[in-house]
């Protein structure tokens, strides 16, 4: 199962709708569709939103559930926003 498909499934688990996942996680109805579809990969901090919502962020990224509920989900999500920043910090030196 993929990336899109898990958060896909979590969604669904939940009974959210594209539009209301994506208005959680700040992006528009298209791109919570493309996330799905495998088309997009969604970065770090759209996944630290909708862990507050309840997705296990952990199985969307990994495929694993996690053990201790949400706080597993949102300590994997910061992980992954913390990464990205890091990532994107570096990027911008090796552009100067």
């Amino acid at each position: 199962m993929s990336i899109g498909a898990r958060l896909k499934s979590e969604r669904l688990r939940l009974g959210l709708s594209q539009a209301a996942i994506g208005g959680i996680g700040g992006v528009e109805v298209n791109a919570q569709g493309q996330y799905e579809s495998g088309k997009r990969i969604p970065r770090a901090d759209y996944l630290a939103l909708i862990a507050s919502a309840g997705v296990d962020v952990l199985f969307v990224v990994t495929g694993n559930h996690t053990q201790n509920g949400n706080i597993d989900s949102f300590n994997a999500a910061e992980a992954l926003d913390n990464a990205t920043e890091c990532l994107e910090r570096a990027k911008d030196q090796l552009q100067r």
